[in-house]
């Protein structure tokens, strides 16, 4: 596009607190550096929050302000955008910035969240929990009976093509052309959060390049327009490996119990499937673990629940297997 400049992103180095000094001075003099936005001058963006509240789908990772004010809420929250003439002169501007913090006590170990008690998870509002009848009775009376805990690492989204989009503001019109699993989930948060008609964002995504539940919308895309829009040029952002590590979020680790009790001939007499998983405290899509139990196996008795703690950590989003899951259940 003519004009077009480049983003990079500089991330934060605390996992919560608030930002207590960011001196942008170097990075705004260096060559090539066609602005530097932060908090101090982002433009003024609609809540999140309230965008749900007014129906829209619950598509980003987490329901917290982007860019709005000096809170740090984990390890690799974006703290300013740098837009430049080169990709390369965009990226050395990122770290001429110099930030200072006011930690505050995190929590960032699962093991440790876990001995400090759980809570119900939820996903999407709806608590992550299905009983009927006594499936432990029922599996202490099973002759033949399976029970074990299994554990599962976080997993970090890694598309061959990374996280990228190009956009241009023509007044109150955005174009963005992006490799977006959920187009018009991104025409409507983005309208959201400019406060612009939907039927003003044109969005087009012709290759994916990669998603599983990752290519959704993420702060970079509201990033790289709030940037487009105070400097008026078009944008290019591509997230570097390091970028989509802290700011797209994946699948979050378990401690899964599975126990399964049979009768003779081999049918369940009972099915237990619990555990706990980890999302941050401003999600509302805990990993759903046990969807697939929910709606794949029969069985007398069944008791399937998940639980999760909070860690102040990269806001998780639902993998695309239990978006599918989810489709089944409802069907």
């Amino acid at each position: 596009m003519d004009g077009m400049v480049y983003a990079a992103l500089a991330y934060s180095t605390i996992p919560k607190g608030r930002i207590t000094a960011i001196d942008v001075a170097a990075a705004e003099s260096a060559p090539g550096v066609v602005l530097v936005m932060t908090h101090r001058n982002a433009p003024r963006l609609t809540d999140p929050a309230e965008i749900f509240a007014a129906g829209a789908d619950p598509a980003a990772g987490d329901d917290l302000p982007i860019m709005q004010d000096d809170q740090i809420h984990w390890n690799g929250q974006p703290i300013a955008v740098v837009l430049a003439e080169t990709q390369e002169q965009a990226d050395h501007a990122t770290s001429l910035i110099r930030a200072g913090y006011e930690s505050e006590p995190t929590a960032t170990a699962f093991d440790e969240a876990k001995a400090h008690g759980t809570q119900v998870a939820t996903f999407l509002g709806t608590p992550l929990s299905e009983e009927s009848g006594d499936a432990e009775v029922a599996l202490a009376a099973a002759p033949h009976v399976v029970d074990h805990v299994y554990t599962t690492p976080r997993h970090n989204h890694n598309a061959i093509e990374l996280h990228a989009a190009t956009l241009a503001w023509d007044g109150d019109e955005l174009t963005v052309r992006d490799c977006t699993q959920g187009v018009r989930v991104l025409a409507r948060m983005l309208a959201g959060f400019f406060g612009i008609p939907e039927e003003q964002v044109h969005v087009t995504a012709p290759y994916v390049g990669g998603g599983f539940g990752g290519k959704g919308i993420w702060q970079h895309q509201v990033l790289a327009a709030a940037a487009a829009r105070l400097a008026r040029r078009p944008v290019r952002i591509v997230l570097s490996r390091e970028g989509v590590y802290r700011l797209i979020g994946g699948r979050a680790p378990t401690e899964q119990r599975v126990a399964i009790g049979a009768d003779a001939d081999g049918r369940f007499e009972a099915l237990i499937h619990t555990g706990t998983t980890a999302k941050t405290e401003h999600n509302f899509l805990a990993e759903p673990f046990i969807m697939s139990s929910q709606c794949l196996y029969a069985a007398r008795t069944r008791k399937l629940k998940a639980r999760s703690v909070n860690l102040d950590m990269v806001p998780e989003h639902v993998h695309a297997g239990a978006r599918r899951g989810r489709r089944q259940l409802r069907a």
